[in-house]
C-alpha cells in the first residue's frame, strides 16, 4: 500500500514541519520568480502606501525579499496557518534585518514587516488578523496548491461574508447542500480583504488551478527587466454552482494573464553503455495574476 500523502490541510502537518526543520524552505521557484509580475501590479497601482498581503509564507525567504518592492517594510504583511513559521519568520527578520532594535522610548523607530498566523479558511481567524478592503497585492506561492488539498467544506448559510450591504445579524441559519470547494471559500475571504483592482499573484503547478475560473491559454511573460506590462487580456469568469446565500467568487475575481515557466530539467548520468535520456516530457509552474472585480462583499455583524 502506497503511504498516505501529506495532510498539506492540517495545521497539526504545518506546526510539525516547522517545529522540526525552521530552515528556509522554497515551494517549486526561488523567491525572485514572481518579480515581473509584482513590478507589473505595482506599476498599475496608483496608491503611494499600499498594502501587500504574502499568504502562506512559511519559511520562505519571499517574505524578505518582497522588502525591495515595497518601500515601507510595515506595508508587507506576512500570513501562515503556523504560529511556528510565523514566528520563525519574525525572529529571522529581526537577526537579519537593517532596521535598528526597538526603542522603548520611540516604538516607532523600528521598521519591520507585520506577521500573523491564521486560518484563511475561517472568516473569523482571518479577520482577526487583516483588515477588510485593506490590501492592494496579494502574493501566493503555492499557498492555493496547498489549500486545494483541505476537504472540501460544508459551511453556514448565509455565509458570514455576503454581497448585501448592511446584511442581518441574526439570520435563519442554515448549512450549504453541498460541501464547498476550499478555493471557493479562500475566493470570498480574499475578496473581502482586498480593494478594487486589487491583484491576486499566486505561483502553482497545477495548469488549472482555481475552479471558478475557466481555463485560458497561457500570455506571454512579462519582460524580466522590470518593464513587465500586466495589460494582458482579459478572461470573462463562467458563472459557477453556488449554493443561495454563498458569494459567487466567479463575480469577485478575473483572470488577467495565465504564465507557464518551465521547470529546468535535471542533468541525465550516462548509462553503463554510454547512453544518455534524449527526452523527458517538461514540467511546467503556472503564475496566474486575477483581478478583483468592483462587486462588493460585506462581513455580517455578530449578533
Amino acid at each position: 500500500m502506497p503511504p498516505a500523502p501529506p495532510s498539506f490541510g492540517s495545521r497539526e502537518y504545518w506546526e510539525k514541519r516547522f517545529t522540526s526543520n525552521s530552515n528556509p524552505f522554497e515551494w517549486l521557484e526561488a523567491p525572485t520568480a514572481l518579480d515581473p509580475y509584482l513590478v507589473a501590479a505595482l506599476k498599475e497601482t496608483t496608491e503611494p502606501e499600499l498594502e501587500l498581503l504574502h499568504i502562506g509564507c512559511g519559511t520562505s525567504l519571499l517574505s524578505y525579499h518582497l522588502r525591495a518592492h515595497v518601500p515601507n517594510p510595515e506595508h508587507i504583511h506576512n500570513l501562515d496557518y503556523s504560529e511556528v513559521a510565523i514566528e520563525v519568520g519574525r525572529k529571522r527578520e529581526r537577526q537579519t534585518s537593517k532596521s535598528p532594535p526597538p526603542d522603548a522610548q520611540e516604538p516607532r523607530s523600528a521598521s519591520y514587516m507585520r506577521w500573523s498566523a491564521a486560518n484563511l479558511l475561517d472568516y473569523s481567524s482571518l479577520l482577526e488578523a487583516c483588515k477588510p478592503s485593506a490590501y492592494s497585492i496579494i502574493v501566493d506561492k503555492s499557498t492555493s496548491d496547498s489549500i486545494a488539498c483541505s476537504e472540501d467544506l460544508v459551511v453556514p448559510l448565509p455565509y458570514h461574508i455576503t454581497a448585501t450591504p448592511n446584511p442581518a445579524s441574526n439570520p435563519n441559519l442554515t448549512e450549504s447542500p453541498e460541501p464547498l470547494h476550499p478555493l471557493h471559500i479562500l475566493g470570498v475571504h480574499l475578496a473581502l480583504l482586498t480593494k478594487p483592482k486589487a491583484r491576486w499573484i499566486s505561483l502553482s503547478y497545477s495548469m488549472d488551478r482555481y475552479p471558478f475560473i475557466p481555463l485560458p491559454p497561457p500570455t506571454p511573460l512579462p519582460a524580466r527587466s522590470g518593464t513587465g506590462d500586466a495589460s494582458t487580456p482579459a478572461y470573462e469568469s463562467e458563472p459557477i454552482p453556488t449554493p443561495t446565500g454563498f458569494p459567487d467568487p466567479s463575480t469577485l475575481w478575473t483572470l488577467i494573464g495565465k504564465y507557464d515557466i518551465e521547470v529546468p530539467q535535471p542533468q541525465s548520468p550516462s548509462g553503463s553503455n554510454g547512453s544518455t535520456t534524449t527526452h523527458r516530457p517538461k514540467v511546467m509552474h503556472w503564475v496566474y495574476v486575477l483581478e478583483r472585480t468592483n462587486v462588493k462583499v460585506f462581513a455580517r455583524r455578530e449578533s
